[in-house]
């Protein structure tokens, strides 16, 4: 019974601290996309096309991040993966399949009320992190920002981040910029009682 308890207790603080990194991640990343945003309002003047509203959606898997979970759901479960469980409180749901060549588990985040899809993250797990930043070049592009976090790629219709955190498996961020500001306007607007 001592057996049990312990190995119980392992797995909540596993649990644990895999939320701690998701929501650690999701911090860094909205502060990411905050600080961008500034950015590009300093350079509107230069060029009206970095501060222009995003018109596409981004790419995942060859599979754009667009509209409310269950379409996204089905279309991605058309690309081979398979859903494997509903984050009702996380407001995510988790899939299995293959990003890039390797086997991982993939999470897709959704607004509370309009459950539109704005973020992916993949673990892919034991992976050779110069050739899966190799693949990921060439989807996203050989331009791209080194971080003492891992790599960003800022693009027209949302952002990409693969974090490369010391002692945990790297996370693969895709962002969709349509996404995101549906996001941000659910938790600005007022709420009614």
């Amino acid at each position: 019974m001592f057996k049990f308890a312990a190995i119980n207790n392992n797995q909540t603080n596993t649990k644990a601290m895999r939320h701690i990194l998701f929501t650690t991640l999701f911090l860094l990343t909205c502060i990411s996309m905050q600080a961008q945003d500034v950015i590009g309002e300093t350079t509107a003047s230069a060029d009206t096309a970095a501060t222009a509203p995003a018109t596409e959606h981004i790419l995942f898997e060859g599979l754009e991040v667009k509209g409310d979970i269950y379409e996204f759901s089905a279309a991605i479960q058309k690309r081979g993966f398979t859903l494997s469980k509903r984050l009702g409180n996380e407001n995510a749901y988790i899939f299995k399949g293959t990003v890039c060549g390797q086997s991982c588990y993939v999470q897709a985040s959704y607004t509370k009320h309009t459950r539109t899809v704005y973020r992916i993250m993949a673990q892919p797990k034991h992976v050779d992190l110069n050739s899966y930043l190799d693949s990921l070049r060439v989807r996203y592009g050989e331009v791209y920002d080194e971080t003492e976090r891992g790599y960003q790629w800022m693009l027209p219709g949302g952002a990409v981040m693969f974090f490369t955190p010391e002692g945990y498996d790297p996370t693969l961020v895709v962002m969709d910029a349509i996404g995101v500001a549906a996001y941000k306007e659910e938790n600005d607007r007022p709420r009614m009682r």
